[in-house]
């Protein structure tokens, strides 16, 4: 039978990692929207994916102890036959805690196709865990812009990640930003800023002209980057996203962001005017 593990380690309390994957309320921030989840051996409860009409999930509790462990069956029912468990795990490290996902029984959904693969649940489970789960324990909130532009998606893409008019349109948050690497999937990313100092990312997943997905990983200073460090491991494998959607000669971009509480009002006020910019260079005759 194939195992799917994965650990993390979080600077905070057991109780506020319990709520996360307990509480109904709490869990639709980062996770799933669970209405009728309820913390009793035999509750059976069903969730969508985030669209709320993707993938039928229907689930029952098998077991649970307090501020330490929770089990519960996972199905698919519309897709496949298969069933498999999944258990949550939660350890006092010291003065962290440590959270263990264990996700046994993944191979017997390979009658429901490709998007149910081991890889892609190792994949999915990671950036849940890792990602969300950590957002929401440090406060990283993720901020959501959108800018409806009179281009089609290709001009837009362009304008965004050739990197003379990236400088251009990213002048709201330093003027002269810049990037270096290539816009392929998997290529590594340094943002830089004319200090000589910023981010390396990542590029995590790529659609051209539709979507992009940005990891970020570390700083950079003197074009270096810098090693993780316990401020940077707060915040390093978080995302900043990228949607095209073109219709009718209007291409609408959506601009995700996972940002840390001391950020919050900054791209507040940054990002709706780089996004203004990128609109103007995009519909430039």
């Amino acid at each position: 039978m194939a195992i799917i593990t994965v650990e993390a380690v979080f600077d905070t309390e057991k109780q506020k990692v319990w709520e996360a994957i307990t509480n109904p309320e709490v869990m639709k921030i980062w996770y799933f929207n669970i209405s009728n989840f309820n913390l009793s051996i035999g509750n059976e409860f069903s969730f969508y994916e985030t669209d709320g009409t993707t993938y039928l999930h229907q689930c029952k509790v098998l077991n649970f102890e307090e501020n330490k462990l929770l089990q519960h069956t996972w199905t698919h029912p519309e897709q496949s036959k298969g069933s498999s468990v999944l258990t949550w795990k939660i350890e006092e490290l010291g003065e962290k805690i440590k959270v263990i996902l264990t996700h046994e029984g993944v191979e017997t959904f390979a009658d429901a196709g490709p998007n149910f693969t081991l890889a892609n649940y190792e994949m999915g489970w990671n950036a849940l865990v890792k990602t969300s789960l950590r957002n929401y324990l440090y406060g990283i909130k993720k901020m959501v812009f959108n800018q409806d532009i009179k281009a089609s998606a290709e001009t837009v893409w362009n304008k965004m990640w050739n990197k003379e008019s990236y400088t251009e349109w990213t002048t709201p948050f330093c003027a002269g930003t810049y990037f270096t690497g290539e816009i392929e999937l998997g290529s590594r990313i340094h943002f830089i800023a004319p200090s000589f100092e910023g981010m390396y990312s990542d590029v995590f997943y790529l659609i051209p002209n539709k979507l992009i997905i940005f990891k970020h990983i570390g700083m950079l200073k003197d074009l270096k980057e810098l090693p993780i460090d316990a401020e940077t491991e707060k915040w390093t494998g978080s995302f900043e996203t990228y949607k095209l959607n073109e219709v009718g000669g209007i291409t609408t971009v959506t601009a995700e962001i996972d940002c840390v509480p001391e950020y919050i009002d900054y791209m507040n006020e940054k990002f709706p005017l780089a996004l203004q910019e990128l609109k103007k260079i995009s519909e430039k005759k």
